[in-house]
């Protein structure tokens, strides 16, 4: 007996998340048993359509067949019913019966449950340390676990399933460069149909395939995320040289149409002259006349045909041009000279309570518009380093100098920002300085243009708050000379990293930066790593 192909076969789906939101529009994908990567704006329905896929929710309309079994890690999982890591692992059932076996049980019902599974822990063990979880305990409560540690959890376990695709959306969400690395590894072993949604340009460049949804609906491209760029950018410069086309043949059948109505106009007059002069009758007259009219409505219809055919195909030209929105900014305010000490750090050591120091006897000094990104695994201290520089917290012995006022740290959470007051309005607050007319230009150069820049703050995605404190920050009358960013890309879509990477190339002052995300450091050209621990001694 021949088993088909695993496969997810989308048939010309409707589906809204609201009656005036529709999200997908007569959408068709066949998606079998390669690895895929799902890209494509925040808010395009990416998250939405794995949901759809799962059966979690139904199309409004049309049809999604899978072919074989999932397995699905989502962004967030709620803990609720899941008390246990062996829970959240759906293994429980088994572990207990393998308890109660182990204490004397002979219940046909625990043999049952156990099957022939008599490793599960060793096996389950194996797969925890591939993700660093090895030290876990398979009855600890899942409610301890930290962020990233519940994300490599829920990474775990759909690796451990024997499913024939797994859908993972933002797996790199939460984890360090150590837990990233290990996700590398698994995908890179795994040999059956995987279908991911993420920003991470490195995870995208270990997939066979990318999958971009649009407005318009969903566009596949072969080989991986730089095999994609390669090949979207093929078509955008094919799509421009077609519009551009378009153009000049609409403005040539204008240009036509208006030296035939030149000419005809021209025959007119000169039928008009010879009557007046007598050279030619009334009944002669008339008889052109009436032809002249009949070859002019014919003629007007042809013009209107022909500019009607060369107006549609302006629109279908423009209609295949992505019209992509870089930010343009020059920022000659936030010079630093070189040389110029901005941070000068000399045998910091600090410790939380009852704690062994998190930072030891460190030693740092930036200089000039030098860029530095603190990597390291998550709780080795990098957030705590900041908040020093920053003076929230002491240090236990050493000393943290500043050689500018003019600092700004930006996080995840947009925390500079007032959630419930538009973008001017938050702009207006933080650069009092500043007239209505001076902070519409300074938004408008951060793409906040017109109506954008009265936008409610709590309604923005990740990308545009981020790109709202860098406006408020950036065109300040007195920006920032340090600018400091904690995890800058997490939640963004690839879209908003680039206008993110854009602003901060313009940026002419020191940066020191927060993240796991290598593309992105290496394109907004950090000078210098420092890698946790933090210690010189």
């Amino acid at each position: 007996m021949t088993h088909s192909q695993p496969q997810i076969l989308i048939h010309q789906i409707h589906h809204s998340v609201t009656a005036d939101k529709p999200l997908f529009k007569s959408l068709s994908l066949n998606l079998g048993s390669g690895k895929t990567g799902l890209v494509g704006r925040n808010g395009i329905g990416k998250s939405t359509l794995f949901r759809l896929i799962t059966g979690e929710s139904k199309p409004d309309a049309g049809s999604i067949q899978v072919r074989g079994s999932l397995a699905y890690s989502p962004q967030e999982l709620l803990l609720s019913g899941f008390d246990t890591v062996a829970a959240v692992l759906g293994i429980r059932n088994k572990t207990d019966a393998l308890s109660r076996i182990m204490r004397g049980s002979i219940a046909e019902e625990d043999f049952q449950i156990i099957g022939d599974d008599w490793t599960v822990t060793e096996r389950i063990h194996h797969q925890l340390s591939a993700f660093g979880l090895g030290h876990i305990q398979l009855d600890r409560p899942a409610s301890g676990l930290s962020g990233g540690e519940l994300t490599r959890l829920l990474l775990a376990r759909v690796f451990l399933s024997e499913a024939d695709i797994i859908l993972l959306d933002e797996p790199t969400n939460n984890l360090d460069v150590s837990a990233r690395n290990m996700l590398y590894e698994a995908i890179l072993s795994w040999n059956k149909g995987l279908l991911v949604i993420s920003h991470d340009r490195n995870l995208l460049n270990l997939m066979n395939q990318i999958v971009e949804l649009t407005a318009l609906g969903a566009n596949i491209y072969g080989g991986n995320y730089d095999d994609y760029l390669e090949q979207k950018k093929l078509l955008q410069d094919a799509a421009e040289r077609e519009l551009f086309d378009a153009k000049k043949a609409l403005d040539n059948t204008r240009q036509s149409v208006q030296t035939t109505r030149e000419r005809s106009e021209q025959k007119r007059s000169r039928g008009r002259k010879l009557f007046v002069s007598g050279k030619i009758d009334k009944m002669f007259a008339n008889s052109q006349k009436g032809r002249s009219e009949r070859t002019q409505n014919r003629l007007v219809k042809q013009n209107e045909n022909m500019i009607d055919r060369a107006e549609k195909n302006l629109e279908e030209a423009k209609s295949k041009i992505e019209i992509i929105q870089d930010i343009h900014v020059s920022l000659p305010a936030t010079h630093v000279p070189n040389g110029k000490m901005i941070i000068d750090i000399q045998h910091l050591t600090f410790a939380y309570p009852g704690q062994r120091p998190i930072i030891e006897g460190f030693d740092l000094i930036l200089a000039g518009p030098e860029r530095i990104a603190l990597t390291g695994d998550n709780g080795s201290g990098k957030t705590t380093l900041v908040k020093l520089i920053l003076g929230s917290l002491t240090p236990s012995s050493g000393m943290v100098s500043l050689g500018t006022t003019h600092v700004s740290y930006l996080d995840q959470r947009a925390s500079t920002l007032k959630p419930d007051l538009s973008v001017l309005d938050n702009f207006l607050l933080l650069n009092p300085e500043v007239n209505i007319n001076e902070a519409h230009a300074a938004l408008a150069k951060f793409l906040f243009r017109n109506t954008a820049a009265h936008q409610i703050v709590k309604h923005l995605s990740g990308g545009e708050k981020l790109r709202a404190e860098l406006a408020c920050a950036l065109m300040s009358k007195h920006p920032p000379l340090l600018l400091i960013l904690d995890e800058p890309t997490n939640h963004l879509d690839l879209e908003s990293i680039h206008s993110i990477e854009t602003a901060l190339n313009n940026y002419q002052g020191a940066l020191l930066v927060i993240s796991h995300d290598r593309f992105f450091l290496d394109k907004i050209k950090i000078t210098r790593f420092i890698h946790a621990p933090y210690r010189t001694i």
